[in-house]
């Protein structure tokens, strides 16, 4: 089975309010309204943002491209605060379904010399079906490494080439799912532009994962995030997180190929 169907049959089993599901993929890229995220929520963010950046400032995560936190669960407590809220806006607002969360990632990016990696136009190229909702852990503006998506005239985020449909479709991606030339061209043509994301500390965007998109290396400061991954499913978790089915850098960004395979077979070991 692909993520498409499963995620139809997730809708159908699904009893609240339900978004048109053309505007799900026509619409891949949606920064989330301030007023989603509760006063406890924005506590929440600032107090681990003061955290997460003396950790990343003692240098006890390094990587020479882009630091990465190594371990998520020692902010448990607030990250489940933070996925009480905007995983039930999701599944209202964008999906009408249940989801759980299956990755949390918290990095910093850098200043680097040349392009490369994250900071290149690229998607992600796990079924269309999974997306990322990214939330600045402090104040974002052009000199610190906005997060950038591409669009188009009518600035509705643009997918990549999807090759990781499900058990039916699934092979690697054409250039390995870098875009910069798709990019290129249609910027000199005209019909594309590109958006950066700037604002304060608690700033969000949610994207579907094979939106063309890139960060930016650093020119002044630093950029902090927090990158929390939902999947559809049929049954709704006992909570959102957990250490039973949510991951992070330790392992594969790579989705199951099975979509059946939610939280559930995680649960049992499968």
């Amino acid at each position: 089975m692909n993520y498409d169907k499963y995620y139809k049959l997730c809708r159908d089993q699904y009893k609240d309010t339900k978004p048109a599901i053309e505007s799900f993929y026509s619409d891949p890229v949606r920064t989330i309204p301030g007023e989603v995220f509760s006063d406890k929520v924005m506590d929440t963010l600032k107090s681990i943002s003061v955290l997460i950046k003396e950790q990343f400032d003692s240098g006890l995560y390094t990587d020479p491209i882009m630091p990465k936190h190594g371990d998520i669960w020692q902010y448990r407590k607030e990250i489940e605060i933070i996925c009480e809220v905007l995983v039930p806006y999701l599944e209202k607002e964008r999906y009408g379904c249940h989801l759980y969360v299956d990755k949390v990632y918290i990095y910093r990016t850098k200043k680097i010399k040349n392009r490369t990696s994250s900071y290149q136009w690229h998607y992600d190229n796990n079924p269309n079906e999974i997306v990322k909702t990214i939330i600045y852990l402090n104040n974002v503006d052009e000199n610190n490494s906005p997060f950038e998506y591409f669009v188009d005239n009518q600035e509705k985020g643009v997918l990549g080439k999807c090759t990781r449909m499900g058990t039916d479709c699934w092979y690697a991606a054409p250039a390995g799912s870098r875009a910069d030339n798709i990019v290129a061209e249609s910027l000199i043509k005209g019909t594309h532009k590109s958006i950066r994301l700037l604002g304060p500390l608690g700033t969000a965007c949610s994207f579907n994962n094979n939106s063309i998109h890139r960060a930016n290396p650093v020119e002044k400061g630093y950029r902090d995030v927090i990158n929390i991954r939902v999947k559809p499913t049929l049954i709704s978790p006992p909570t959102y997180i957990s250490p039973l089915w949510t991951t992070s850098f330790e392992k594969s960004g790579v989705v199951n190929q099975d979509p059946e395979l939610s939280w559930c077979g995680a649960q049992d070991g499968r």
